[in-house]
């Protein structure tokens, strides 16, 4: 077999990025918290006013990223679990074949 014909995965890179996924989605929920925190330094009322509408439109934005940044996590998290069963099973049939024929 050669070097082309074979499946390499990056278990370290799944795992961070389900990481990284996780903080994401986690920052993402808990900008919602510091809404209020920031309402006092827009000073004047329009302004205070635009900027409300600004963080509005962006709460739209942002739930429909996190539901991006949730699917990608469940498709990682598949990914994963599918390839670490791939992994087992192959290592089952490769022993189990090993010793039909006596460990050649």
């Amino acid at each position: 077999m050669g070097e082309h014909d074979r499946l390499v995965v990056d278990y370290t890179l799944l795992e961070s990025s389900k990481t990284n996924l996780r903080d994401i989605k986690r920052a993402l929920k808990g900008i919602d918290k510091h809404r209020a925190d920031i309402r006092d330094i827009w000073g004047h009322g329009s302004i205070a006013g635009k900027m409300d509408d600004f963080v509005s439109n962006w709460d739209n934005y942002r739930r429909e990223l996190l539901e991006n940044v949730e699917d990608l996590g469940k498709h990682v998290e598949t990914a994963l679990k599918s390839f670490e069963k791939l992994d087992l099973d192959l290592k089952n049939a490769n022993e189990k074949k090993r010793g039909k024929n006596g460990g050649n």
